[in-house]
Formats: C-alpha cells, structure tokens, sequence
C-alpha cells in the first residue's frame, strides 16, 4: 500500500472539516438558548405562583411607562384579546434581567404588588385587567370591559381601555364596579372612579383606538 498517496487524501478531509461548521459554536449556542427558556419558564412560574397572578410572556416591551408604552400596550390588548384578571405582560429579556438583577427583581415586584384587584376572576362588563412590565421594571395598568347593552354589540363589538402608571389605581373599588356593572354603570361614572390619572380610549374592530 502506498502510504504517501493516502496521506494528502486524509490531510484534505481534515482541511475540509475545519472549514466547515464549526460544531462547538453552535452547541454554545444552543446550550444558551435552551439555558435561557429554562430561565424565562421558571421565572414565568415563580410569579404566577408568589404573586397569584397570569404571567404573559412577550417578545418585547417598551423601554418605560409614558405616552408611547400606553399606545402600544393598549394595541396590543386589542390584538391579543388578553381577558381575565391579574395579567402581568412581561419579555422575556425582563424576565432574565431580573433572574440575575437582585435590586431589578425587587423593583418588578413592587410594579406587581401595585396591582389593585386581588382576584383573577372577571365579571359584569369587566374582561380584564393587570399590567404591563416596561424593560426599566415600571408597570402601565389596565383596566378593559365591554361597554353597550346587547343591541349595540351585535352591531359593532366594542370595548374600552382604561390605562394608568399611577399607583393611585388601588382606589378603585372593583365588588363595587362590577355590581354596578350589571346594572348599567355610565362611562362617566366610571372615569370618575378612576381619577384624573387615567386615560380613557375607545376601542372598536371597525377603527383604530
């Protein structure tokens, strides 16, 4: 056997596999990632659990909680339909910063804690309710219901969003809210409860909000 003339044969195999994909990157890579989706579902798990709340784990959230973050977190309610009470809508490189940052985790907390309604369960007009968690660990709440007695509704399915960043939201008295509700609460009235901090918008599936 001619070992010289399989000599080069093995010496371009092994140039050909260097050049290639290069395996270990790739693995890091992945290691990572499946590192972080086990670090994003525990955290999602703890505060469900801590704070008897709905973790909804999003790709992105804004930067912090003014004028943009409303428009955008109020859009996203109307495209995701998110009813039930006590929603947290978080991202996931929320979620992993406070896996790491002690001082931000507390800071999420008390976003979380500043949440008025103590039950997950949604009545009357009321769909849902909860917050957003902006990237600086501020919180946007939410407070969304249907709005209109039977007739308006089979014409054009309406609901409304009421959005604060004030803590002040813990004034609302919602056994209250939903028994009114079931009688007819004006929107008025409604807005009074909220207090000057809140913002009202109409939302409908035939035009923006």
């Amino acid at each position: 056997m001619d070992i010289q003339a399989i000599l080069p044969q093995i010496n371009n195999a092994v140039n050909l596999s260097s050049n290639g994909i290069k395996c270990g990157d790739e693995f890091e890579k992945l290691l990572q990632q499946v590192n972080e989706e086990t670090d994003i579902a525990e955290m999602k798990k703890f505060l469900d659990e801590k704070f008897n709340v709905n973790t909804v784990v999003v790709d992105y959230s804004c930067e912090k909680t003014d004028t943009e973050a409303e428009m955008y977190d109020t859009a996203m309610l109307e495209k995701y339909n998110m009813h039930g009470g006590r929603n947290v809508i978080i991202s996931k490189k929320t979620l992993l910063r406070m896996k790491k940052d002690g001082s931000f985790r507390q800071k999420v907390y008390k976003s979380i804690e500043d949440i008025p309604w103590t039950s997950k369960l949604t009545g009357g007009e009321v769909k849902g309710n909860g917050v957003f968690i902006h990237e600086d660990g501020t919180g946007g709440y939410y407070l969304e219901f249907d709005w209109g007695d039977d007739v308006e509704k089979t014409k054009s399915k309406k609901s409304k969003v009421l959005y604060s960043d004030s803590s002040g939201v813990k004034e609302l008295d919602i056994p209250i809210l939903d028994e009114r509700n079931n009688i007819g609460l004006q929107a008025d009235i409604l807005i009074s409860l909220m207090g000057a901090d809140f913002s009202y918008k109409r939302k409908s599936n035939d035009a923006g909000f």
